[in-house]
Formats: structure tokens, sequence, C-alpha cells
């Protein structure tokens, strides 16, 4: 099914592109016609399947001309090389599509990605040390917004190679210029059952950078454990294109194999706009005291590129 659809999308998208194929696209750089094209490919797509759910011939159920709100996407594509002391040839791909529809529902998106669908992920997490996602994640998205203090996200999709539905509510307060924020979720997965989870994150402001503290939990119905994670980072911003990340967290987690693991992380992370307005690269050293490997000290360094498309 996912297969047929990525098919799908992707064959609607190169039609249009072999369509509008210019010569000033041709004339870009290299860089620049490549985000082109991804950008318009995506464009298109979320167009075409906007147009799959609009039969009122240009005017919306609430009588406004359609084409005033028109369908849109978004999203990254990033390539890691995760060199470390026991593996020096580690990668990763990791995307993100967000499509939005307003024909359909102006809170409606549909989202592709490979992520870990079912982690609860903290505030500034480096999620290089338990990836385990194999992969494509579809699912459809709808967030209402009630105020700047409450949200709800609702999901339905297909992740872990199973159906799941998902319902997140997200509270925030401010309380003395201290910033917490509260997200209990509740998963259910059609093979793996019930999966209940929350994540709380208190961020304490300085005066020129800021501290988070994040604490989540999460247990899947068909593991035998829980997860648990807990972070404390420092970010300090270096003008407008550039950001440090340091901190220090702690993961107990669940392998595939349902065998429970914990680890330490320590990093620092650095973040820089490369090219023009769209194109990151990110650096970051850090050491790992993994239970798989005897808590035994594991160095190594994180490089990504990571490119950007849409509004």
């Amino acid at each position: 099914m996912r297969l047929l659809l990525a098919y799908l999308c992707l064959l609607f998208s190169f039609e249009s592109l072999s369509e509008e194929n210019t010569l000033t696209d041709k004339a870009l750089p290299k860089a620049d016609f490549l985000q082109n094209r991804l950008n318009t490919m995506m464009q298109d797509t979320a167009s075409w399947l906007d147009g799959i759910g609009d039969d009122t011939d240009g005017v919306n159920s609430k009588g406004v001309n359609s084409n005033d709100n028109k369908a849109s996407a978004n999203g990254y594509l990033q390539l890691s090389w995760l060199p470390r002391t026991a593996n020096l040839d580690d990668v990763d791909a990791n995307f993100k599509v967000a499509l939005n529809l307003p024909q359909w529902n102006e809170r409606l998106a549909l989202v592709i990605d490979n992520d870990d669908e079912d982690e609860v992920l903290l505030d500034y997490e480096s999620n290089y040390v338990n990836n385990n996602q194999d992969g494509v994640n579809v699912a459809f998205q709808y967030i209402k917004q009630f105020n700047q203090q409450r949200q709800i996200k609702n999901r339905i999709g297909i992740s872990r190679k199973q159906l799941y539905l998902r319902s997140e509510m997200q509270f925030n307060w401010l309380v003395q210029q201290i910033n917490l924020k509260l997200q209990p979720r509740l998963d259910y997965f059609l093979q793996d059952g019930w999966g209940p989870g929350a994540k709380a994150v208190v961020t304490y402001p300085l005066e020129q950078s800021y501290f988070s503290l994040s604490a989540s939990w999460q247990k899947i119905q068909s593991e035998s454990r829980s997860r648990r994670k807990v972070g404390f980072y420092h970010i300090k911003p270096a003008g407008n294109n550039k950001l440090f990340v340091s901190g220090v967290q702690y993961i107990k987690s669940n392998n595939q194999a349902d065998t429970s693991n914990e680890s330490y992380y320590l990093s620092i992370r650095y973040r820089n706009l490369v090219y023009k307005s769209w194109m990151y690269f990110e650096v970051e050293p850090f050491i790992e005291f993994n239970q798989l490997n005897n808590f035994k000290r594991e160095a190594g360094i994180a490089l990504s590129l990571i490119s950007y498309y849409g509004n």
C-alpha cells in the first residue's frame, strides 16, 4: 500500500515536472536546481492529492473560493555520517514530507517520514542513539489549536509495519518567565496494542541562552518494560543562523527483540546555515556509555547535511 502510494505520487509529480522544465531552471546552480525540482515535485504532489478532495467546483463548504487556500508541502532531507570508536562507516538518511490539504480540511495534513514514529522524543534530543526505524511511516494528521496554551494532535496511519491511531494533547504555561510544557498521548497499534506516554519540559531563560530539562515515559503493551528518558540541555543561539546545543541525556529503551538497554550520552551540537536559507550543516561530537557495550566509553562524531523545502 505504501509503495503504491509513493509510486502514484512520484508518477504524477514527475509528469508535471517534465511539462514545466524551463531554461530558467536549467540555468540555476546544481544545488538550487535540485532543491527547486524537489520543492516543485512536492508542491505538485500536494496539489494533486488536494484536488481529489475538491468536489465543490472551486468553492469550499464555507463559500470561500478554494483557490485562495492552496495546498502546500514542506519537509526536509537529512544525510548523516556517524563515525564512532566501534563503527566508522555508520550512515543514516532521514526525511519528512508534510502535505497540507485544505480542500480535505484546513487542519489536515498527510505526513510521510522514516522516523521512529513510536518514540517520544525529548526536546533537543540527539536521536542518533536509538534509531531502529527500518521502514516508512504514512499518516493523516489533524491538529486543533484551541489557544496558545492548548492544542490536540490526532493521527491515523501506518508505522512499525502496522496500522496505528494516536491522540496527543499539549499544554503550555508561563510561570515567572519559566516555560512549562506537558504532552500526554495515547497510541494504539493494531498488533502491539496500547501505548500510553507523556513528556514534560521545563525551559529556563538566561540573558543570551536558556536551559531545557525534558523527561518522558512510555509503555508499549507488547513490550515487557517501559521506556524512560531524561535530558538536560543548554541552548545558545549565535546570530540568526547558528546554534549551539550542549547536553547530557539518559535513555532506557527496548530494541526490536524486546531487550532492555540503557545509555548515557553527552554531546555538543553546532548547527550553521551554509547555503542560502535552506541548507544547514550540523556537527556533533559525542561520548556514549551504552549497556550493550558494558558501559565502556565510546567516542564519535555525527556529521549531517540538512536540506529544507517548502514554506
